[in-house]
C-alpha cells in the first residue's frame, strides 16, 4: 500500500480537494478516498490521541470540502434558477427518474432530502442547486447541508478503519498486479465517461433544434 504516513500527514489536504471537487460535479471518488486515507491512518503505528487526532483532521477537511462545494451550486442556483438546474443535470450521471424522484421527495420532506442525496452518487449534486433554484433559506440549506456531510463522512472514516485490513489487501493486490487490475478499474469509468459525452452532444442538439424564444424566468427574491 502506498506509505500509510505519506497519507496520514497529507490526508487532510487530499481530503478537502477530493470532496471540494467531487460536491462541484468532477468525477473524485471521494468517498473512496476518505475510506482509503482512514484506512491508512488507522492501520499506521501512531499512540490513540494522535490518531484521534487526524480523524478529526480528516472529519473537517470533508465536511468544510463538501460544504463550499455545495454553497457554490447553491448561490448558483439561487443567482440562475432553473439554468443552473438544468445545467447540473447535464453533469450528473443520474437516470432522469432518480432526478424525478429527488423533485418529488424534495417537494415533500424540503431540504431534509439532502441527508439522503449525499449518500448517492450524482443527486446530490442535483438536490443542491435545487434548494437554491426553489428559494430555501440559506440558514436552513446549511444547516441541512452540514448535517448531511457530516452524516457521510463518519460513514466513511468508520468503514475505512473497520476495514483498514481488507483495504490494505486490496490496494497491494492492485500495485502487485498492476495492469491488468487497472483494466478492469478503467473499463467502467469509460463506459460513464462515453455516457456523459453522449448525454452532453444529445443536451447540444436538443439545444439547437429547440426554438430561439424562451420564456422569461422570474427568479423568487430569497429572504
Amino acid at each position: 500500500m502506498v506509505s500509510h504516513e505519506l497519507l496520514s500527514r497529507y490526508g487532510a489536504l487530499i481530503i478537502f480537494f477530493n470532496v471540494l471537487a467531487s460536491s462541484l460535479g468532477l468525477p473524485f471518488p471521494s468517498i473512496t478516498t476518505l475510506m482509503t486515507i482512514a484506512a491508512s491512518i488507522a492501520l499506521a503505528q501512531q499512540d490513540l490521541s494522535h490518531t484521534l487526532l487526524q480523524f478529526g483532521a480528516l472529519f473537517g477537511a470533508a465536511v468544510a470540502g463538501g460544504i463550499i462545494g455545495d454553497l457554490v451550486w447553491f448561490l448558483l442556483g439561487r443567482r440562475y434558477g432553473k439554468r443552473a438546474f438544468r445545467r447540473v443535470i447535464e453533469l450528473s450521471p443520474s437516470t432522469q427518474g432518480s432526478i424525478t424522484t429527488v423533485e418529488r421527495y424534495f417537494a415533500r420532506w424540503g431540504t431534509r432530502v439532502l441527508v439522503i442525496t449525499r449518500f448517492v452518487p450524482g443527486l446530490s449534486l442535483v438536490a443542491v442547486p435545487l434548494c437554491g433554484a426553489t428559494a430555501i433559506r440559506t440558514r436552513s440549506f446549511l444547516l441541512h447541508d452540514c448535517i448531511s456531510i457530516s452524516i457521510w463522512a463518519c460513514v466513511g472514516l468508520l468503514l475505512g478503519a473497520l476495514l483498514a485490513t481488507h483495504i490494505d489487501m486490496l490496494l497491494s493486490s492492485i500495485l502487485r498486479f498492476g495492469w491488468q487490475v487497472a483494466f478492469v478499474a478503467f473499463t467502467p469509468a469509460l463506459f460513464v465517461l462515453y455516457r456523459w459525452f453522449a448525454r452532453r452532444l444529445l443536451s447540444v442538439g436538443q439545444q439547437a433544434c429547440a426554438p430561439t424564444h424562451t420564456p422569461l424566468i422570474v427568479s423568487s427574491h430569497i429572504i
